[in-house]
């Protein structure tokens, strides 16, 4: 009887070594989805077309769809507000509208797309402010 308590021991100590060794699980990391390329905080450095000094931040809402906060100068005319992006493939596309400086009305809509370099992203609109065709295009900076 001892032989056969200390052989079943020893095969019970095994099973157990065995399933120590055996790796646990790891948790998998996310791949990123299409709206990071977007999301963060973007600020132009060059003042070419209509819209100058852009400083956008995107927030993502879904997997296609973001809000984007922005300030910038059209045409002279302070211009803020929230933008609606929604995704297209690897562009997104936004509108917003509101009033500018608290005086006259405007409505832009455009898209951005991710440049060549990560930390770019292109973006061109068109629209009216204050009455006035506004069209442009530019390169936010992360």
């Amino acid at each position: 009887m001892n032989l056969r308590s200390l052989g079943v021991t020893g095969l019970l100590l095994i099973s157990l070594t065995a399933c120590d060794r055996m790796p646990s699980p790891s948790t998998p990391t996310p791949t990123p989805g299409p709206m990071s390329a977007f999301v963060g905080t973007w600020r132009s450095s060059g003042a070419a077309g209509a819209c100058t000094a852009m400083n956008w931040t995107v927030t993502q809402v879904t997997a296609s769809t973001a809000t984007i906060a922005y300030t910038t100068t059209c045409a002279g005319v302070p211009v803020s507000g929230t933008a609606n992006g929604t995704l297209n493939g690897t562009t997104m596309n936004w509108t917003t509208s509101g009033t500018a400086a608290a005086v006259c009305p405007f409505a832009l809509a455009g898209t951005a797309a991710p440049a060549a370099v990560a930390t770019d992203l292109n973006i061109t609109y068109s629209g009216t402010v204050c009455g006035a065709p506004t069209s442009g295009s530019d390169t936010l900076h992360r």
